[in-house]
């Protein structure tokens, strides 16, 4: 059945994993207080300014990032199984044509 129905399974739970891998490293990233810190040391400045608006929305987007790349992986770990059930169905239907 696996000339019909061809995937590097190996390649994806692979690519899932390293994904899932990334999502978790950048999870554990908050810049927060090394912004504030900026803000705080650049009183009275764009810069600044902009600093103690910056942290909790990139924060926030890295949460997101996070929680795409988790869900990212989630869905091809599922079309790994979905595609290892599908083609042992296929096959078995295959056989029973063949072999009655």
């Amino acid at each position: 059945m696996g000339e019909i129905l061809r995937a590097d399974l190996d390649a994806l739970r692979a690519m899932a994993a390293a994904v899932r891998v990334e999502a978790e490293t950048i999870a554990g990233i908050d810049p927060a207080d090394l912004i504030a810190r900026v803000g705080l040391a650049m009183p009275n400045s764009v810069i600044g300014a902009a600093a103690d608006e910056a942290g909790e929305p990139v924060v926030a987007a890295l949460r997101e990032l996070a929680d795409r790349l988790t869900a990212l992986s989630g869905v091809v770990e599922r079309g790994v199984k979905s595609y290892e059930e599908v083609d042992a169905a296929l096959g078995a239907q295959l056989d029973s044509y063949m072999h009655g």
